[in-house]
C-alpha cells in the first residue's frame, strides 16, 4: 500500500511540474514572459540581428528578480519597457 502511494505521489508531483522560484522559473513561465516580450518588438528594432539576446535577457531579468511571470506581471508597461531598453544597450551592435 506503501508503495501505490509513493508511485501515485511521484507521478502527481511529476505531472503537475516544477514551481517556478526566483532565479529559476519553470519553463512555462519562461515561455509566458517570452510570448509577451515579443509583443514589444518594434521598440527595439535598433538593435537588429540581437533581438532574440534582448529578449533572452529581459526574461533572464525578470527571472532574477519576481519569484514567478505572475508577480513580474505587474509592472507597468514603463518598468517592463525600461528594462528591454536596459538590455537593448547590453545587446547593442552594428549589424
Amino acid at each position: 500500500m506503501k508503495l501505490v502511494f509513493i508511485i501515485l505521489t511521484s507521478l502527481s508531483l511529476f505531472a503537475c511540474g516544477a514551481a517556478s522560484e526566483k532565479g529559476k522559473w519553470n519553463e512555462a513561465d519562461r515561455e509566458e514572459a517570452m510570448k509577451d516580450v515579443k509583443t514589444y518588438s518594434s521598440a527595439i528594432e535598433t538593435v537588429g540581428s540581437q533581438k532574440d539576446l534582448c529578449f533572452d535577457c529581459y526574461v533572464d531579468s525578470l527571472e532574477k528578480n519576481y519569484d514567478n511571470y505572475e508577480a513580474a506581471k505587474r509592472l507597468n508597461e514603463g518598468d517592463r519597457l525600461g528594462i528591454l531598453m536596459d538590455c537593448a544597450i547590453k545587446n547593442f551592435k552594428f549589424d
